[in-house]
């Protein structure tokens, strides 16, 4: 295992406390939430997966492009 510091965003930040808090009860496995999250976009080959695209409305504020980048993640998931 590495050690090393990243800087996220502060909405990142908060969305990993929360899945952790969720899942294990406390803030000490972050770093599990991240490696799965990371771990997911891998495919067996251990390359990335192709990236995602999709449609989004124009003249969006910074809010609502947030939840519709969210929307077709989630979308392009399922």
């Amino acid at each position: 295992m590495v050690k090393t510091t990243i800087n996220l965003d502060d909405e990142i930040y908060a969305e990993i406390i929360k899945e952790s808090i969720e899942k294990y009860g406390s803030t000490k496995n972050m770093s599990k939430i991240i490696n799965q999250r990371l771990r997911s976009r891998m495919n067996p080959t251990g390359k990335r997966k192709a990236r995602i695209t999709f449609k989004a409305k124009e003249n969006l504020s910074s809010l609502d492009a947030d939840s519709e980048i969210r929307r077709g993640w989630e979308e392009s998931n399922k």
